[in-house]
């Protein structure tokens, strides 16, 4: 998957609309429009983490982002909008629903894809280890790996705060929107218990700096 998603932002590379920059609830540039939402969240120790992490986002996330490669991204690489080859289930066979297509951080589409691949056992390791494959096509700045994580993170309160919204105005659909939120919850209490000089050892290694220090300076 991680490979994939990284061809596939290959591929976009050169695409361009006049709508695309258009404003998407579920766009990760725009994780601090959800905190009218947190209300909705009804677990309170859900809705603490939650402005945590927006809290994060505010203040070292958002500032660095118009400096980050810009392109148009799929936007929402969830396992729902995936096909798998039924001769080869760990071949991805095809994409789905490019409905959330939009301009934003190329980074972006890589911190939706594995905020939901987390494994709370090892929340590091296993971020590392799909950044590392994607990375492995499509190689990230240094400043894209240092603000994966949060973006991870925030793509995990999207899910949270848009979905318990909802949630609050279709209660009889409520199951089917709250889909997501038992994976996010668990990944973002995984995340809170990370430690941070781990994470940027952890991504360092599997997304190694490309240039050497010679090369920059030239």
């Amino acid at each position: 998957l991680a490979r994939m998603a990284a061809g596939l932002t290959r591929a976009l590379a050169g695409f361009a609309d006049p709508a695309a920059d258009h404003v998407l609830q579920w766009d990760i540039k725009r994780a601090a429009d959800l905190r009218p939402l947190l209300p909705h969240v009804a677990d309170a120790a859900l809705r603490d983490l939650c402005r945590a992490v927006l809290d994060r986002f505010d203040r070292a996330v958002a500032p660095r982002l118009p400096d980050l490669p810009w392109q148009v991204v799929h936007g929402d690489l969830n396992p729902h909008n995936l096909l798998a080859d039924p001769g080869d289930s760990d071949r991805i066979a095809g994409i789905l629903d490019f409905g959330d297509m939009v301009l934003t951080p190329r980074i972006c589409d890589l911190a939706v894809a594995a905020s939901y691949r987390i494994e709370t056992e090892d929340p590091v390791g296993s971020l590392a280890a799909f950044a590392g494959a994607y990375h492995a096509v499509l190689p990230l700045t240094a400043p894209e790996r240092e603000v994966l994580f949060d973006l991870v993170a925030a793509r995990m309160v999207t899910t949270v705060a848009i979905t318990s919204w909802r949630a609050a105005k279709y209660p009889e659909n409520a199951a089917y929107i709250l889909r997501n939120v038992p994976s996010a919850r668990a990944g973002l209490q995984a995340f809170a218990r990370a430690d941070r000089d781990h994470v940027t050892g952890a991504l360092a290694l599997a997304c190694p700096d490309l240039t050497t220090p010679e090369e920059e300076t030239t």
